[in-house]
Order: structure tokens, then C-alpha cells, then sequence
């Protein structure tokens, strides 16, 4: 039986931050409607359902934690009822602490869910207010804790750096904060100034954010010192305790199948990528109606899903094994790709390994640059 992921997107904040350009909304008055929408669209699966294993699950948003306890627990019941899903599946709710509770916490508990993602961002109070996060970090701490009291074994913590205004004292000091809270995973990624968003073309925001060079200081100390506290980083953004990597975002990295319910979410699966239109009107009047809510819908070619296996491969620590690229493509990696990489080597942005080619730390910071110079898209899809 083939494995597969699943991906459930909840496009519902309390408010939402000024940074953030995923698919989200803030009335609230929705929410019920929304959920009937989403677990018929689930169920609409079931036929397929059945023929794989999900071996993973994941509840992302927006903020899922604004939704009832009950209602969590009906959407994955619905998965339950349309899906083969493994006793060992990874089950991971995306909780904002400023919207969590015990009763909360509980009802994750009983509806099988093991693994918390949780988002502080910073354990500054001025970068959070910045940033229009509704919580303190006193009460993320009181949150975590409360997650550790109800048995969670499995948390993982966001923590953003290059904020306008951050410092490497205020970053250290929120890294400092959180690993003395032992958490098992830490998700850390860069701000990025999204068009769209409140922050994109802000020229006070702009101003304030840290130079590429302090940056480039702030990431190469930041996975130092993680490291040196014993989580070890497997992909660019993310370092994780021994054995406590996140296996539903490996999925994506490796160019695994995963499914995708709810508006903006994307899938890949049954040999076909698709994506639903981020529109939540339409969604909830017509939630079984593929055709009528796909923003995009087609079958890659062979060689447009090797490019995005490369793309995101270098993504991992680990990078590239050639050998496993060669057999799942029956294409020469070398061959390929050496010329265009020949000047990343020399410069040491990309290593060798044992295996094939990973990226340097160094590497990872320019990652997007240096793919962009590998990947010849329109030749590769040629």
C-alpha cells in the first residue's frame, strides 16, 4: 500500500500578522460552515481513500487552534473514515498560544493528535507587538508548559530572525529562552517581505531590518549554537532533536505524494499536482467539486518532477544522493548538473559527500540564488 500525507488547511486568525501572506481570514462567523465544508470535502475522497496509508497528518493554517476542540476532532475522525491512516501516523495541529487551553489541549489529546507546532516567533514583547502577534511570550511559556502537563512528548517552536529592530543579543536571547525549554523541534526561518502584506513596502519596516551581512551572522550563530544544544539541523530552516525530525514536511522535501484539503492548499498525488482556488466562499458552497475549486490542475512531466526533486533535495543537510536520484529519474545527476555547479564547488557553497552533493551552511543562505543558477527550467522541463 503507497504512503501518503495529508495536509488540512484552516484559513481562520484572531488577527492576522502583519508578515504573513498565507491563505487566512478573519470572520470567525464562518468557522462552522467551513468545517461541515472541509470534512465533506474528505469524505469525497474515501472511494481513493482507502488504497494508501496515511502515515502523516498535518493541521495548518492560518491558526487551527482558534477551532473548537470538537470540531478538530470531527475533521480527524473524518479522516479516520476515508482513509487507511497508521497507528504510527504523525499527527501535528499548528497551535498559536494566545488561542490555546487545557480543554483545548485535551480534546487534541483523546482525537490522537502527538505532535504540537507551535508559533512564538520571538521571546521579545516589543518583536511580537512589531510583528502583531496576539500573544505574550509569557503566555506562549504558560502554553507549553500546559501542552507538557497534558503529556505532549513532541513539540516543535518557530523562531524568526532578521526582524526590523532585531538584534544578535534579542535573537540569542529568544534561542537562550527556548532550548531552555527543551522543546524536540525548531523551526527557524528569515523573514521574507511578502508582497501584499503590511509589512511589504513599508519604508519603516524596511529601514529597520537587519543588514545581510548581520543576517548572514545571525543564521550562521543561530545553528551553531543550536547545534551545540543538540538539535541538529536536517534542512535549511529546521533542527530537530535525535529521531524528531518532521516527517509530513520530509514528504515534501523528498517529492513523496501528499493530499491537501481545504482552499490554497496544494497536493500531489495520483501522479497529478494541483492546488484549490484560495477562495473560501467557494469552497464551502461547493466542497466536493474538484474541477469547480482547483486553481491549477495537471500532470508534470518526468523531468519537471526530477527539477523540483533537485530543488527541494538541496534543501535538506543531507542534499543529494545521486545514486537515488539516477534511479528514480534513470538520469545521470553528473551529467547534468556538474558544469552548472562547478563554480558553487569551487567556492564551497556546495560540498561533495560520500552520496552525491549537499549544500554548505554558507550554501543554504543563498540557497534560492544557487538554484536558480543550476535549474535551467525551461531547459530542464525541455
Amino acid at each position: 500500500m503507497d504512503k501518503l500525507g495529508i495536509y488540512i488547511h484552516i484559513p481562520f486568525c484572531m488577527r492576522k500578522c502583519a508578515y504573513c501572506d498565507f491563505y487566512s481570514i478573519e470572520d470567525m462567523d464562518r468557522v462552522s460552515a467551513y468545517v461541515e465544508a472541509l470534512i465533506a470535502q474528505i469524505r469525497s475522497f474515501r472511494s481513493m481513500g482507502f488504497r494508501h496509508l496515511v502515515d502523516s497528518v498535518y493541521i495548518g493554517g492560518g491558526t487551527p487552534s482558534v477551532l473548537s476542540g470538537e470540531d478538530i476532532r470531527r475533521i480527524l475522525t473524518a479522516v479516520r473514515s476515508s482513509f487507511s491512516v497508521s497507528n504510527e501516523a504523525e499527527i501535528t495541529i499548528e497551535v498559536n498560544p494566545g488561542t490555546l487551553d487545557t480543554s483545548k489541549l485535551s480534546a487534541y489529546r483523546e482525537a490522537g493528535i502527538g505532535r504540537l507546532s507551535m508559533g512564538l516567533q520571538s521571546a521579545d514583547n516589543r518583536e511580537l507587538k512589531m510583528l502583531s502577534r496576539i500573544h505574550t511570550r509569557e503566555e506562549f511559556e504558560s502554553s507549553f508548559l500546559l501542552a507538557r502537563l497534558e503529556g505532549f512528548e513532541n513539540i516543535n517552536v518557530d523562531v524568526m530572525y532578521a526582524l526590523p529592530g532585531q538584534s544578535r543579543e534579542t535573537l540569542a536571547a529568544t534561542l537562550d529562552y527556548v532550548m531552555a525549554l527543551s522543546p524536540e523541534h525548531i523551526s527557524f526561518y528569515g523573514l521574507k517581505l511578502e508582497p501584499g502584506t503590511p509589512f511589504d513596502g513599508d519604508p519603516q519596516i524596511t529601514a529597520a531590518i537587519p543588514s545581510e551581512d548581520v543576517q548572514y551572522e545571525m543564521y550562521l550563530s543561530a545553528a551553531k549554537k543550536m547545534e551545540d544544544a543538540g538539535y541538529m539541523q536536517y534542512e535549511i530552516s529546521n533542527f530537530a532533536k535525535l529521531g524528531m525530525e518532521c516527517r509530513h514536511n520530509l514528504k515534501y522535501w523528498n517529492c513523496e505524494e501528499y493530499l491537501g484539503f481545504g482552499p490554497g492548499a496544494h497536493s500531489f498525488f495520483g501522479g497529478r499536482m494541483f492546488s484549490y482556488a484560495k477562495d473560501i466562499t467557494r469552497f464551502i458552497a461547493m466542497p466536493e467539486d474538484s474541477v469547480a475549486l482547483f486553481e491549477e490542475n495537471y500532470i508534470p512531466t518526468e523531468r519537471e518532477i526530477a527539477v523540483q526533486y533537485v530543488m527541494l533535495g538541496f534543501r535538506l543537510k543531507r542534499g543529494i544522493d545521486t545514486a537515488a536520484y539516477e534511479a528514480r529519474f534513470d538520469d545521470d545527476f553528473e551529467a547534468r548538473y556538474q558544469e552548472k555547479m562547478k563554480p558553487f564547488l569551487l567556492k564551497k557553497y556546495i560540498l561533495k559527500t560520500k552520496t552525491g552533493y549537499r549544500l554548505s551552511k554558507k550554501g543554504m543562505l543563498i540557497s534560492n540564488y544557487i538554484l536558480s543558477e543550476i535549474l535551467d527550467f525551461k531547459e530542464d522541463e525541455a
